[in-house]
């Protein structure tokens, strides 16, 4: 009789213990999920601010810039510019094609982001 109760308090014993090291587990990926998303918050807000003043340099002054990403579980980082300017839509081509050369050239380099512009 008492090895029968010594054997449930000790499986019990054992469920806390994995249950305390899960938890403790997915407490560190959470503050490292939060850590990567402030990283990548600066950055974003620091790209739109240099796309911003790059196309009022060109001349494209008060441009609507949609700036949206897409988050996949591995961390993979897929983000799409949408620009709004009266005078980017009616550009040739060759002219848009350098307008997206620019502004590729102020993404921030991260081997887990891609870009994708609209012009």
């Amino acid at each position: 009789m008492m090895k029968k109760g010594f054997g449930i308090v000790t499986i019990l014993l054992v469920f806390v213990i994995v249950f305390c090291v899960k938890g403790t587990v997915m407490s560190k990926e959470n503050h490292e999920r939060v850590k990567q998303n402030h990283y990548y918050a600066v950055l974003e807000e620091e790209y739109v601010k240099r796309a911003e003043e790059l196309l009022d340099k060109e001349g494209y002054m008060d441009c609507g810039i949609n700036f949206t990403r897409v988050t996949y579980e591995s961390g993979r980082r897929e983000y799409t510019v949408l620009i709004h300017h009266r005078k980017i839509e009616n550009l040739p081509e060759a002219e848009k094609a350098k307008l997206w050369s620019l502004l590729s050239q102020v993404e921030f380099q991260d081997e887990a982001c891609s870009f994708r512009y609209e012009l």
